[in-house]
């Protein structure tokens, strides 16, 4: 019975592979971007997973390639979800400090969150440990389906998460003290290994100089290098030309990783005050042109911090700052997406799961268009924002040649409440139909009745 149920299940979940490379057309009633431009009977073209054209119902299609016909229906590039901890076996180690991990090793492809996500029209997913940490893991990109992390992943890495917010049960001081003694520990491990290969050159040296046998440093095969030159940051110590990637710990690799510049950092700033000590902490280790500013609405007060950085801007959970006057206890609400717009600050918005309608990002997108945002601010700020955000901007965010082959397909606007999902493809290949969605038939079977 266990083995027939494991059969079922992958054939169930066969059907949601994301291919690698399909080729199809699509022609449609209408194709709508995010900056609001449309294209009435409109074909799409995808061979090898990627637009090679889109043009009107005369558009000469390959005699090898499929043509899927829907007249009344409407593409659009699909949704981006920027920032999540969803989809995991857990949003956070115990540890505060681990960069050597990977959340390709906590993602479920099997969660119910992905399949969700799909109905919803979420083309693209930034999955990444969550914020109760002081340094997470190697976040990544990846699609809501598939049957392994590697068939769903579209960048393998999104980059690290470093938390200026307190992690839960801690201040503010012992978050920055603990960043502050990593870094600290690192630099001391690392000067210790400097010499200590030093010394073993010297002994070498002395070696050779009588004749006898070195054995020498072989390449074992694995994918670290063992070339000298590994630490590339900061001051010069001694022997820090020696050191290799393969000299260094597992433990901290990453962490080296960081502060060579190798990963995007998102940057965990809840509150105005870390905005700031991120900014300061940035400066200090020369890093303030690789980072991504996760804020809540609360931050907006420190938009013009923000726009000083330059840098993109991640707007976490709900969309408004809620305050009470001290005096007259008079509730203030600030609409925060709007906020950083006015401050010149455009920001990518994620879903907030908490709450029903919210938890879709297509409501988030409606409701900056509902509280004075156009529709190209709203839209882009979940699809465009968000694919720049991870530096996959040149793939996402919009149906033309050259971008990746992954769209949604809808009974109406992607933003008006009362459309539906009926497909979504990614890289060519579909990877979601509502024709064929058993659980929401059941669902509205028994609305139904």
């Amino acid at each position: 019975m266990r083995n027939l149920f494991t059969l079922l299940l992958l054939l169930t979940l066969g059907s949601t592979l994301v291919a690698q490379g399909e080729s199809v057309a699509l022609r449609v009633g209408k194709i709508v971007q995010p900056d609001g431009r449309t294209m009435e009977n409109a074909t799409v073209l995808v061979e090898n997973g990627r637009i090679s054209a889109v043009g009107g119902a005369d558009l000469e299609l390959p005699f090898d390639v499929l043509l899927r016909e829907f007249p009344e229906a409407t593409l659009f590039p699909g949704f981006c979800e920027v920032h999540t901890s969803s989809g995991t076996d857990r949003s956070n180690e115990n540890v505060p400090v681990a960069p050597f991990l990977d959340v390709k090793d906590s993602i479920d492809p099997v969660a119910y969150f992905y399949e969700d996500e799909l109905r919803g029209g979420t083309i693209a997913i930034g999955v990444i440990p969550g914020n109760n940490c002081v340094i997470g893991g190697l976040g990544r990109v990846v699609a809501p389906a598939g049957m392994t992390v590697e068939a769903m992943t579209l960048s393998a890495d999104m980059g690290m998460k470093i938390a200026f917010g307190p992690k839960s049960r801690w201040n503010r001081g012992a978050q920055l003290a603990e960043l502050r003694e990593a870094i600290e520990n690192l630099n001391q491990s690392l000067k210790k290994l400097g010499k200590d290969l030093v010394e073993k050159g010297a002994r070498e040296a002395d070696l050779r100089s009588v004749d006898e046998e070195v054995e020498e440093k072989q390449d074992d095969g694995d994918s670290l290098d063992s070339a000298g030159g590994y630490i590339r940051y900061g001051d010069d110590f001694e022997g820090k030309e020696l050191i290799s990637e393969e000299d260094v710990s597992e433990t901290n690799r990453g962490l080296v990783d960081i502060l060579n510049g190798d990963h995007r950092l998102w940057l965990w700033t809840p509150k105005p005050t870390d905005i700031a000590h991120a900014r300061d902490w940035l400066d200090t280790h020369g890093l303030g042109d690789n980072a991504v500013f996760v804020v809540t609405p609360e931050a907006w007060k420190a938009a013009s911090q923000l726009k000083e950085a330059g840098q993109p801007v991640v707007l976490s959970g709900g969309l408004w700052h809620i305050e009470r006057d001290p005096i007259t206890w008079e509730e203030k609400k600030t609409f925060a997406p709007k906020a950083f717009l006015d401050a010149g600050v455009a920001v990518a918005i994620s879903s907030n799961k908490s709450r029903l309608g919210p938890d879709r990002l297509a409501y988030q997108a409606a409701t900056c268009v509902r509280e004075g945002m156009s529709r190209r601010e709203a839209m882009a700020a979940v699809t465009s924002l968000p694919a720049a955000a991870w530096g996959m901007g040149d793939r996402m965010g919009r149906i033309a040649p050259g971008r990746d082959g992954s769209f949604v397909l809808l009974d109406g606007d992607p933003l008006d409440i009362r459309s539906r999902v009926l497909g979504v493809w990614v890289k060519g290949s579909r990877v979601y139909d509502r024709a064929t969605d058993e659980r929401l038939k059941r669902l509205e079977e028994g609305r139904q009745k």
